[in-house]
């Protein structure tokens, strides 16, 4: 009894010990830094952990972990300017908790030999629980050697005359009898400029001590996965690897404990992890597992256009859905799969024996060999031929699956919306003409394998790689990319959205197909799937739905959604809400909301109040809360203090936070760096340096900026600046349709700076000879600039004809340019077609275009109903789905819905209409 009671009062004295310090951090230190802060410094996962110590309702288990917190805390107290009571001080001192941490060990040390034994059997059983949670993971790591490249999702190849699984060569290939068009062809593998960067990164890892993400990037079918197939199995054949074909099952073995040393990591299309639902948490996770010492591989593979995504910095404060997965790519090292072989690989190519690749070099036009060994244009042929029946039906399912991915779904698509959504694309007599088991033949009809390699419509791998998920099909993926290109211009028709609202995946997927409707100008639809995708569990979409509202007069209940979204988890709704405010200038009730927002400790939500001086009371307030978003991991938090310090002229201070936030991935920071570099402190090869690292980060306008500016004092230089900025990375200028507002303006300004150098060094035209070049390469901007200056310059029918192009190679906002010609040309029908046309596209100004031209036209109130309700699904005007309010006065025009003078690029109708063409 004496033993349990000397415990008893030394674990009781510790509490107490525990509830000062929990006082203390509330009063005297007003609960700074926050809990999230102070649970990092104790290097524990959880906020609450930390919560529980300080309430002296939870013992720390390791006595480290609690010094962490307290030399966290002693640090915030020396910033106060009142000193900390003496009384209190004892509590700030790491040597004050070892010791009673140590008289409580002491104390615990006599308790009897059953508690001893009963902890041991305690471990015992989470050892067994631990073991039993790995047992039941789905994706578990084994050899590289044990892994079949099939399995990991590399394309089997088109086999030729004769084929030789595996890659033989050589005499071995003589000897082999032709396959069978249903085994996996893999042909012999040629490397080129990229693997070997690749192999050398790699080789690295496996003889360090560092974790690597290694980040292999390309079109689709240019040969991302088997690159890295090839280079794992001759770089790392001893380690093992683990393929999670989920989110889930990804952050199950990362629990687990399961992505240990010599391991590498595969994500295949990293996007389906990082861009769908648990997308941030799985980018959090990761980039916690790469901040360990230890030798492991995370090798990803993604789509350019989807990587493109994931790092876009965002468009407005608040509006952010990618902060983790942005912060987690900016470490990637990348190597980018070109879609063509070079003359000097096909040279290579022409050496080898392998029947497959002399088959596809026979076929292939500019070097695309791996399209053509994945078959990919027969299944572009494949799907374009089967108009007659029953093909029409396959036809019809495999357009409805185009269409889903191309409009947000992610990529496991249930039956059920393809079988709903199918009618859209058939016509009446077809629909007629249907059996009942249609669906059934469609399906056989998506899973024909062209050439014996793949099939329009895949089966989806369950978890655990055995099997395929019951009732969902996967696109293939150079129909997923046709698609996307071939359909830019189309909008699907009621019976998709219908079947969107029914059958859609996951609530993220509603969400995505939302905002491709709002985009659509299909406002009625977008809100009734951002409703489905809010009752799922996607706090966002409380929000959007919000935006729907407020814009269009319905203040009240945008405020309802706003809180809904708030209380359902979504950290920045809030502010959305204090931004209303402020526009109507009601200062008072924007600032009630601040204690609110502060509270939900969201790095992003911090920073925004920091970012409003409307909003705090002091300065001090400012910089308390940007710190806090700073701790919390977000780097434009580092740049915003980096570029107050600049401003108060305390250049190195400012020189430290602009590089801490460059090497954590904020772009901003790099053109705030090369600014100072250049105007404060006249340093030219600095400024230089940091714009360089700013194109690193993806901001090439930055680099187009810096290369003007430099121009002036080291024009070769300025010249080589302008070449990068201009080439985005080496993207081919074919494929410059749809570029974010930063890519364009990097692109522009490079093009801008290159042009007026020209025209500098070699006389009138030469300007416009770069343009032209540009646009004879492919780009499509190009085109459209040309045209509009030729409109300047006075010769329409050349502009029209430019433009044309321009719109009939994809690129959406010539459309308008077009319609504008044709409006003020009194051609109101064709502007009218064009403006639809463009609509469809989700080019983000149309729908305002439209109304425009029928206000033209002499339509007001058809005008006005199209601002405030919209287009129907099928693209004719929406009957009225908002309750009336006296702010809907559709006779009022364009101008009958608040805030429809902004549209794409922050521009205004009016700015538009004064800029004409």
């Amino acid at each position: 009894m004496a033993n349990g009671t000397r415990e008893g009062g030394a674990e009781e004295s510790f509490r107490a010990g525990l509830r000062r310090l929990g006082e203390l951090y509330r009063v005297r230190l007003a609960g700074s830094p926050s809990l999230s802060v102070l649970a990092r410094a104790a290097g524990v996962r959880s906020k609450s952990t930390v919560s529980a110590w300080l309430d002296g309702d939870r013992m720390p288990n390791d006595v480290e972990h609690l010094l962490g917190m307290v030399r966290k805390l002693r640090e915030q107290a020396s910033a106060l300017e009142e000193a900390i009571p003496a009384v209190d001080q004892e509590l700030l001192e790491p040597t004050w908790w070892r010791e009673r941490y140590t008289e409580m060990a002491g104390a615990r040390n006599h308790a009897t030999g059953l508690a001893v034994q009963s902890a041991q059997a305690a471990r015992a059983v989470e050892r067994y629980d631990a073991e039993s949670r790995r047992a039941a993971l789905p994706d578990l790591p084994r050899p590289v050697a044990d892994w079949h490249p099939g399995s990991l999702g590399v394309h089997p190849a088109v086999p030729g005359t004769v084929g030789a699984p595996g890659g033989t060569t050589g005499a071995a290939a003589d000897s082999v009898l032709p396959t069978s068009v249903t085994d996996f062809v893999l042909p012999t593998y040629v490397p080129r400029d990229h693997d070997r960067q690749l192999r050398h990164r790699l080789q690295q890892a496996a003889l360090g001590q560092e974790p690597a993400l290694v980040l292999v990037l390309g079109e689709s079918c240019t040969g991302k996965t088997r690159t890295a197939y090839e280079a794992v199995r001759s770089c790392l054949p001893d380690w093992d690897l683990v393929f999670p074909k989920d989110s889930d099952s990804l952050l199950g073995l990362l629990d687990a404990g399961l992505a240990r040393p010599r391991t590498v990591l595969w994500l295949d299309e990293g996007q389906n992890f990082l861009a769908r639902e648990r997308g941030e948490e799985v980018a959090a996770q990761l980039r916690r597992l790469l901040e360990r010492p230890q030798p492991i591989v995370v090798l990803m593979t993604m789509w350019r256009e989807h990587h493109r995504t994931l790092t876009a910095q965002p468009d407005a404060p608040g509006k952010d859905p990618h902060p983790q997965a942005r912060a987690l790519l900016t470490q990637a090292i990348g190597f980018r799969v070109p879609a063509a072989f070079s003359p000097e690989a096909l040279r290579d190519i022409s050496g080898t024996r392998d029947p497959s690749l002399a088959v596809a070099s026979l076929a292939s036009r500019d070097g695309t060999l791996t399209q053509t060994l994945a078959a990919g244009p027969q299944l572009v042929e494949y799907y374009e031929a089967a108009d007659g029946s029953p093909a029409c039906y396959g036809k019809a399912v495999l357009t409805a699956a185009m269409d889903a991915r191309r409009l947000g779904h992610g990529p496991a698509l249930p039956d059920g919306l393809l079988e709903a959504a199918a009618p859209a694309y058939l016509n009446e007599t077809q629909r007629a003409g249907a059996g009942a088991d249609w669906f059934a033949g469609a399906l056989d009809h998506g899973r024909h394998r062209i050439k014996g390699v793949v099939a329009p419509l895949g089966e989806v791998a369950a978890a655990g790689g055995m099997g395929a998920r019951p009732g969902q099909r996967r696109l293939a993926d150079y129909l997923d990319q046709y698609g996307r290109l071939a359909r830019s211009y189309v909008c699907p028709g009621a019976p998709f959205w219908e079947a969107a609202e029914r059958f859609a995946a996951d609530a993220a997927d509603l969400y995505e197909l939302a905002e491709s409707a709002s985009r659509r100008g299909r406002y009625a639809v977008a809100d009734t799937l951002f409703r489905r995708a809010a009752e799922r569990g996607h706090a966002p979409a409380w929000a959007e739905m919000a935006r729907l509202r407020e814009t269009r007069g319905c203040r009240e209940e945008a405020v309802e959604l706003i809180w809904k979204g708030h209380d359902a988890g979504d950290a920045t709704a809030l502010l959305e809400l204090a931004t209303w405010h402020l526009e109507e200038c009601e200062v008072e009730e924007a600032r009630q909301l601040v204690p609110e927002i502060v509270r939900t400790g969201h790095p992003e939500a911090l920073l925004s109040l920091a970012d409003d001086e409307e909003l705090l009371g002091s300065d001090g307030e400012v910089e308390q809360l940007a710190r806090a978003a700073a701790e919390l991991g977000a780097a434009a938090a580092l740049t915003f203090l980096g570029r107050r310090r600049m401003l108060a002229g305390e250049l190195g201070a400012a020189a430290r936070y602009f590089r801490t936030a460059v090497a954590a991935g904020d772009h901003h920071a790099a053109f705030e760096l090369a600014r100072m570099r250049l105007v404060h402190e006249d340093d030219v090869p600095g400024a230089v340096a940091a714009a360089h690292q700013a194109a690193e980060l993806g901001d090439f306008f930055t680099l187009g900026v810096m290369a003007q500016l430099v121009m002036t004092v080291d024009p070769a230089e300025g010249e080589r600046m302008a070449r990068k900025a201009a080439a985005l990375g080496g993207l081919s200028p074919a494929r410059m349709v749809n570029l974010s507002f930063g890519e364009y303006m990097g692109r522009w300004q490079g093009l801008g700076v290159l042009a007026d150098r020209a025209e500098a060094t070699a006389g009138a035209g030469a300007g416009e000879a770069i343009l032209r070049a540009a646009a004879d390469e492919g780009d499509l901007h190009a085109t459209a600039w040309l045209a509009a200056r030729q409109w300047d310059f006075g010769d329409p029918a050349e502009a029209e004809r430019l433009y044309e192009q321009a719109a009939e190679g994809g690129y959406a906002p010539a459309l308008l340019s077009l319609a504008r010609i044709r409006r003020e040309a009194g051609h109101v029908s064709e502007a009218e077609r064009l403006c639809r046309v463009a609509v469809d596209a989700g080019e983000p100004s149309a729908v305002g275009e439209l109304a425009q031209t029928w206000e033209a036209a002499g339509m007001p109130e058809r005008a006005g109903s199209l601002m405030v309700h919209g287009l129907d699904a099928d693209g004719e005007p929406a009957l009225p789905w908002l309750p009336s309010r006296p702010e809907h006065d559709t006779s009022q025009g364009i101008h009958a819905v608040k805030g429809w003078i902004q549209i794409r690029h922050g521009r205004s109708i009016e700015q538009d209409e004064q800029d004409e063409h």
